[in-house]
């Protein structure tokens, strides 16, 4: 068990620096989708702080995030993440 601590402090970094490296709309949802996968990883309780800042930053560009957004499935993603952090975001226009 020791020897994956180690592993796990020596990745959590890395990517901490994933996570907040991106920059612009476009990287919002990027990071986005990212906590969706470290939330389905069961990996989003080590990383809870940037979570809450990527989502504060995210929430107040939303309308900007959703303009040009084709994809069904990163729309889903995105209102499920918003949602399960507590952020209301109304599915009408």
């Amino acid at each position: 068990m020791d020897a994956i601590r180690i592993e796990i402090d020596a990745l959590k970094p890395k990517v901490k620096n994933i996570l907040m490296s991106f920059q612009g709309i476009d990287s919002t949802k990027k990071r986005i989708l990212m906590i969706y996968m470290l939330i389905s990883l069961g990996l989003a309780c080590q990383f809870e702080e940037e979570i809450y800042e990527t989502l504060k930053e995210g929430f107040g560009k939303i309308e900007e995030m959703m303009a040009n957004e084709e994809d069904l499935y990163t729309v889903s993603i995105i209102f499920w993440v918003f949602r399960r952090y507590g952020h209301y975001i109304s599915s009408g226009k």
